[in-house]
């Protein structure tokens, strides 16, 4: 790439990064934390994709490029899903919302929106939750690119890692906050431990990424 297309794609790289930071910024509550936690997710898929794409084709690594086409096709696919997951994670906050300015004049009123409280808070923790999941599925992945990837591109197999780290650690923050407030708390419990395994393994390959790095 030549260098003023590098200075093109510089400036269209800042003015990209400022819309979503600039909605981040507003003063409305969202996009929020979950929201900026799928984001954290895409851009560390987007590095792993990266790392592939610098990868394929060479022949130093020609026996790993059918693993590393599958491990591109992968990161697609999650990156995709948690760019709709950036926008489900408001949605879904304003839906709880919504619920809690429901009427509560009469019994029925307070039936009626004790019931879509409920109703709202799931799909607010659900939403982080598969933000979660992906999240932790990059890191998988970008844990097996840093065994198998251009190790020129290490560095940035690491940044994605901590990431992704950091996109389950932050739906992690959501989906509590959500289970909290839910009334079945064998099935928040039950998150509440899924959680914390997918947050560990995240921190764990995070960190085995970096030794490698400073070996």
């Amino acid at each position: 790439m030549s260098e003023p297309a590098l200075a093109d794609q510089s400036t269209g790289l800042s003015n990209s990064v400022g819309n979503f930071a600039e909605l981040v910024a507003a003063n409305t509550p969202t996009p929020g934390g979950g929201s900026v936690a799928a984001y954290c997710g895409v851009l560390a898929a987007s590095l792993g994709q990266m790392v592939c794409n610098l990868t394929i084709g060479k022949q130093k690594y020609a026996e790993a490029e059918p693993r590393l086409l599958e491990i591109k096709a992968q990161l697609e696919q999650l990156s995709s899903r948690m760019r709709e997951l950036i926008a489900e994670d408001a949605a879904s906050f304003e839906a709880v919302l919504r619920a809690y300015r429901l009427p509560k004049e009469t019994e029925d009123h307070k039936s009626e929106r004790a019931g879509q409280i409920q109703i709202a808070l799931g799909g607010a923790a659900a939403v982080p939750f598969e933000t979660a999941q992906s999240g932790f599925e990059v890191s998988r992945l970008l844990g097996e690119l840093a065994r198998i990837g251009n190790p020129n591109a290490l560095s940035d197999v690491a940044v994605g890692a901590q990431l992704a780290q950091v996109a389950v650690r932050g739906a992690a923050y959501n989906v509590n906050v959500n289970l909290d407030s839910i009334a079945d708390r064998e099935s928040a419990d039950k998150t509440r431990e899924q959680m914390k395994m997918m947050t560990e393994q995240s921190r764990i390959i995070a960190d085995e990424v970096e030794e490698k790095m400073n070996r």
